[in-house]
């Protein structure tokens, strides 16, 4: 590999660890120039970087305004979600057959990582461990297949949940949540209960996709005296 790819690569790797940790949010511009600037690398290789986020529906680039980061439709989200279902069901299951003690310590040392930034309060961080605990299931299950459609809309589960979470669950708190679910997998994971690994996992995915408004909100008018009462 040469070091131009592996450059385009770190800093691909860069982009997509801060779109999971919702440092990038749905709508943010990507500047070419800034862009260029940060990472010390030329426009032509931005340009590339750009096409490959593009391509991995991370970022979309729009004519004669720039490239943004991509605001996945209602639509789309449910799609995300039912396909997330479908993987990592298949992939739990196969980790839950096969479960070593050296895979049950690589998940707990992962857990552990989790709990600590939350402790911390570090929520960024805590954001982005929780969604790599699902790629580790699917690298520890060996189904690399499976696990790289699965590293492709992890980032895009990130912005469908910083564009549509409702206002009442906090990250902070969506992130606690997280962490007990994967507590309660990876206990059925290493006992090899097979099926409540699997149960748990779709319930897990059905807790998060319930967080989200994804349908419209009736539009009820906007009383401007009562949001600026306090001005």
């Amino acid at each position: 590999m040469s070091k131009k790819t592996r450059d385009l690569d770190s800093v691909y790797q860069r982009i997509w660890e801060a779109i999971v940790a919702h440092k990038l949010l749905p709508g943010t511009r990507l500047k070419e120039e800034e862009l260029s600037e940060t990472f010390g690398l030329s426009r032509g290789f931005v340009r590339k970087l750009l096409l490959q986020l593009s391509y991995h529906k991370l970022v979309n680039l729009v004519p004669n305004s720039g490239a943004f980061v991509a605001e996945p439709s209602p639509e789309e989200a449910r799609d995300i979600f039912q396909a997330r279902r479908l993987i990592e069901a298949e992939l739990v299951r196969e980790l839950a057959n096969k479960c070593t003690m050296r895979e049950k310590k690589l998940l707990q040392e992962h857990l552990e990582q989790e709990h600590k930034a939350i402790e911390q309060g570090e929520q960024s961080l805590s954001i982005r461990l929780s969604g790599e605990f699902h790629l580790l299931i699917g690298k520890l299950a060996n189904k690399p297949v499976l696990t790289s459609f699965l590293h492709e809309i992890i980032p895009r589960s990130s912005l469908i949940l910083a564009l549509y979470q409702r206002s009442g669950h906090h990250r902070h708190g969506h992130s606690g949540l997280s962490c007990r679910d994967h507590n309660a997998l990876l206990d059925a994971i290493a006992s090899h209960q097979v099926e409540l690994a699997v149960q748990l996992m779709i319930d897990h995915l059905n807790e998060i996709e319930a967080q989200l408004q994804l349908e419209p909100v009736a539009d009820e008018g906007v009383n401007l005296k009562h949001i600026f009462a306090d001005v």
